[in-house]
């Protein structure tokens, strides 16, 4: 063994580590809020099991180890889990990394410095020692906050995760009474108000991102699904302002009833994308296009016997048209002014649709079969 490991071992023979760890529990209990209610000698233990690690690594003159490494993150996580936020840990970290760095001086100079009986060789491992010393402290308070935010995301997790599922049960009416006060808690909700349940699902073409930021100005709480293609949240107001995105929006209910909020903000989201409505929409709001929707066998004849007979870019032409013509009311001038067209060419579409169909948009029933027809390919993704 060489003379400079021989008085780098003497050294750290000399620390007083059980010292430390004391002073620097005691310190904490009385001067630090933190820990003001924790036992000392159990504070003391756990201290130690950080010291120690280093301790090692120091006399084999090594970095730590994963497993030493390991161990750190472990105390890291442990303070997280005792309600210590990471700004108190690093204050105590701070303050027994000082108590450590001091009772090393102290040995050091104990052992006479660069004069001493050891001779010269003193100065240099003394140097030596005290750097190696410093670059294992930043080892292991990287390792002990690594370990405490690991432990505080897990946590966070956690809170989400019972967060989602205290509100999908609340949204289903899955919860006993006993439990929607213990639910409206946890999501901060007031027992006493309602509130009304928003669902979005994006158009082709946009994304739920879109969607969640549009909304959450708006929402006390939502559902967070990694990789759902919806977005479910409750809102004490109906939002003013979805940004140009298709939402359906329930009725208020208290907390207890949410399960029929989102009963009807389901069909208004279905409503709101199935005709490309860029707006709230209220379950209840458009009766015929539920009734659209909820018929499709119906809408499939109506179709056929509307615009069977044409394909293409003439069935195009032909459903434009007649839209545009249901959508001012009737009046054939408005309608070919909306399409870019003159009204003796809009007059003649409609006077070839009426011969080969035997339907004339001027006649109501005839008008309302035109309409679900119409209503019918926009919701299946026809051109309209």
């Amino acid at each position: 063994m060489s003379v400079a490991r021989a008085q780098r071992l003497a050294l750290l023979d000399r620390f007083p580590a059980a010292e430390v760890a004391a002073e620097s529990a005691a310190w904490l209990v009385r001067r630090a809020p933190a820990y003001a209610d924790r036992d000392e000698d159990s504070l003391r233990r756990e201290l130690l099991a950080v010291i120690g690690p280093a301790l090692t690594a120091l006399r084999a003159g090594t970095e730590l180890s994963a497993s030493e490494i390991g161990r750190c993150e472990e105390f890291g996580a442990l303070r997280a889990a005792q309600g210590i936020a990471l700004e108190p840990l690093l204050e105590a970290f701070r303050a027994t990394t000082r108590r450590a760095f001091d009772a090393l001086y102290a040995t050091v100079r104990g052992e006479g410095g660069a004069t001493g009986p050891a001779g010269p060789a003193d100065a240099v491992v003394a140097l030596e020692l005290t750097s190696a010393f410093w670059a294992c402290c930043d080892t292991v308070s990287l390792a002990v906050v690594r370990g405490h935010r690991a432990h505080e995301a897990e946590r966070v997790r956690a809170d989400q995760e019972h967060r989602t599922l205290l509100l999908r049960q609340l949204l289903h009416g899955e919860l006993s009474a006993d439990w929607v006060p213990t639910a409206a808690t946890v999501l901060g909700l007031d027992l006493r108000a309602e509130y009304r349940v928003c669902y979005a699902v994006p158009a082709p073409g946009r994304d739920v991102a879109e969607l969640e930021r549009a909304l959450r100005p708006h929402l006390v709480a939502h559902l967070t699904e990694p990789g759902a293609r919806r977005l479910v949240g409750l809102a004490a107001d109906p939002p003013r302002d979805t940004a140009g995105l298709p939402v359906g929006v329930g009725p208020p209910r208290p907390p207890s009833r949410l399960h029929e909020s989102l009963a009807a903000a389901r069909r208004g989201s279905e409503l709101a994308v199935a005709f490309g409505l860029a707006r709230s929409v209220s379950g209840d709001e458009l009766p015929l296009h539920s009734a659209v929707l909820g018929r499709p066998e119906t809408g499939a004849v109506l179709a056929a016997r509307c615009f069977g007979h044409t394909e293409g870019a003439r069935r195009t032409t032909l459903m434009t048209t007649l839209d545009a013509y249901l959508a001012a009311d009737g009046n054939a001038e408005e309608a070919a002014a909306a399409l870019f067209v003159h009204p003796n060419t809009l007059r003649y579409r409609l006077r070839s649709f009426t011969a080969a169909t035997g339907l004339d948009p001027s006649r109501t029933e005839d008008l309302v079969t035109v309409w679900w027809a119409l209503r019918h390919a926009e919701a299946t993704g026809g051109p309209t």
